[in-house]
């Protein structure tokens, strides 16, 4: 494998990237498809396989990236891990300076302490420098495909038995089980997210969040040999097909005693979207080969190559634009309700004003593209 960037990785990356930022735009979930939701306690929406695609892929990318081929890679790892940890933190925290900035009654004491009462340790990022320490360690340590395969099952085990260890007769209940517990416990339901009783980003989930990279890793051992030939002549990514059916099959099987959840990140949810992720993967990288649809996945290329810098900048300027007040109401809002929400057609509208935005950040990317910008986070 050439040190060159892969295309068919670049091109999942942005797809999860898309629909990652389509998923968080959204003005009015009363009006938004029920499919661009996420599903809630149980259940499989499109927007629900975004983030467990993203720590997936950032499995695959790990086997070709080259600063592990060196002797500082543990330093370089654990610098990144750091730094998307901070990023994490300042995506939870920074709306509160938003909001005093531009607010008449809210003041920065206010925000100081919102900031103490209600400090959220965990989110989107947090759970991705976690899960990207300790998997990396690992994959360093038992680069071997079915060794990589073998431990995710492992954490996957670990993390099933934990569930009927504390609450045997309801395991996954909604009320009562060993990951609420653990967010109630370590960091309180203040500093959860919403102050809900548990955590989507919290700490057990990354148990099974890191077999999902693991899973990632594997299917990026399994394409490392490819030549670029095309679908049909590549056995690796014919295999890495196969493996992406088996994966759901022991998925459909696993879920018999185990709901599929992605606020838990249970087993039957890491199986089913590392099946989901090499199927779309070996798919992706059969059509990286065609100039047709290299054209046609171009706009998800060039997202792909700055995955984090865009997500950044996607979740900094909608908490600055609901913190800019216009007539009574923030000005993400007041750009919907004005030109583009009518009641005729309000999911049409809701999903126009949220796709536009999104395709914001795709021109950006392009941009970024035009001028060979790659902010490596």
């Amino acid at each position: 494998m050439n040190n060159k960037r892969i295309i068919s990785i670049d091109i999942f990356r942005g797809l999860t990237i898309f629909i990652m930022i389509l998923g968080n735009l959204s003005p009015d979930s009363r009006y938004t498809y029920p499919t661009l939701l996420h599903s809630g306690w149980t259940g499989v929406n499109i927007i629900d396989i975004a983030f467990p695609a993203f720590i997936f892929i950032m499995g695959v990318s790990t086997v070709f990236a080259n600063s592990l081929k060196h002797d500082d890679w543990l330093g370089k790892v654990i610098k990144r891990a750091i730094i998307l940890f901070v990023l994490g933190l300042l995506v939870n925290h920074l709306p509160l300076v938003f909001t005093a900035l531009f607010s008449t009654d809210y003041t920065f004491v206010q925000a100081g302490n919102d900031f103490m009462a209600y400090f959220r340790p965990f989110g989107v990022l947090q759970r991705i420098a976690l899960v990207y320490l300790v998997g990396t360690i690992i994959f360093q340590g038992a680069s071997r495909p079915w060794s990589l395969f073998a431990i995710s099952l492992f954490l996957m085990s670990i993390s099933s038995l934990g569930y009927y260890l504390y609450n045997p007769a309801e395991p996954y209940s909604e009320a009562n089980n060993i990951s609420l517990y653990i967010d109630q416990h370590i960091q309180g339901i203040s500093h959860n997210y919403m102050q809900a009783p548990y955590d989507p980003e919290g700490l057990y989930g990354t148990i099974n969040a890191t077999a999902t990279m693991l899973l990632g890793c594997f299917a990026g051992q399994t394409l490392n040999s490819r030549q670029g030939l095309s679908f049909a002549d590549n056995k690796n990514t014919k295999a890495l097909f196969s493996y992406g059916i088996v994966l759901l099959l022991i998925s459909w099987g696993w879920a018999q005693w185990e709901i599929i959840s992605k606020p838990l990140w249970t087993a039957p949810n890491v199986l089913s979207m590392a099946g989901i992720g090499m199927i779309s993967l070996s798919l992706l990288e059969g059509l990286s080969h065609s100039i047709f649809f290299r054209f046609i996945l171009h706009p998800l290329r060039v997202l792909g190559k700055n995955p984090i810098f865009v997500y950044l900048l996607s979740e900094w300027g909608l908490a600055l634009l609901f913190a800019i007040p216009h007539s009574g109401e923030p000005l993400y809002l007041w750009l919907y309700h004005t030109y583009f929400f009518t009641e005729a057609s309000a999911f049409t509208s809701t999903f126009t004003y949220t796709l536009l935005w999104d395709l914001t950040f795709v021109i950006l990317a392009e941009v970024m593209n035009w001028k060979n910008i790659v902010i490596k986070i």
